[in-house]
């Protein structure tokens, strides 16, 4: 009979306790406000002490904006700057966040308790938005760096524009995955936002082309 090791058993206990810091958090948030919920009364729910919370969350708001989401988006750009340099910026960005939501379908519930908390919340909503451009502008440089060693730098206003049209297709497929029937799939309403705007860019692109001919 195998004994599971020590470390294996408190990297299950630390995973436990983050679950249900993280659970208690988004109920007290949604019960009582974000601002009107503090460290104690978290930690009270799960009966740890303010000190347990902080080794798992360095602040309140990183309950709903760190720890695992910026793991996602690190891995998210990992894939992007690994798709065939032969593939568009589009396409790579389409690969590489069609990845990501493939790892978000399992998460409905969490994922519309957060939307739901930030957007009562004045001040995260302002906290989102200083994150998504932060966000916008390593796609950016991630997308660049790509070119650059695809050997034909991009310009950076196309970048940014496709880097924001992507961004924007991902934040609509999930606000409308989240309000559609439980049944439905985050990668195929992604694909469809994807498509829409890649035909409208590709458009705009063929207008370009035939007034500067």
């Amino acid at each position: 009979m195998s004994v599971e090791a020590p470390e294996g058993l408190r990297e299950r206990k630390k995973a436990r306790t983050h679950e249900a810091l993280e659970r208690a958090a988004l109920d007290l948030f949604r019960r009582q406000g974000f601002d009107h919920t503090t460290v104690e009364d978290i930690a009270g729910a799960c009966e740890v002490s303010p000190r347990t919370f902080f080794r798992y969350f360095p602040t309140k708001s990183d309950v709903l904006f760190g720890g695992e989401i910026e793991e996602r988006r690190n891995r998210m750009l990992a894939l992007l700057a690994s798709q065939p340099p032969d593939s568009s910026s589009w396409d790579a960005l389409r690969a590489a966040m069609l990845a990501l939501a493939q790892e978000y379908a399992g998460e409905r519930e969490r994922i519309t308790a957060r939307i739901a908390i930030i957007e009562a919340t004045p001040s995260l909503r302002a906290s989102k938005s200083e994150l998504q451009r932060g966000w916008d502008d390593t796609v950016v440089k991630v997308l660049a760096d790509r070119a650059r060693r695809g050997g034909s730098p991009a310009d950076a206003l196309t970048l940014r524009l496709v880097a924001g049209a992507a961004t924007a297709a991902f934040r609509a497929a999930v606000d409308s995955w989240v309000a559609g029937p439980k049944s439905g799939s985050l990668t195929e309403v992604l694909g469809e936002a994807f498509d829409e705007l890649g035909a409208g860019l590709d458009r705009s692109t063929t207008a370009a082309s035939r007034a500067s001919s």
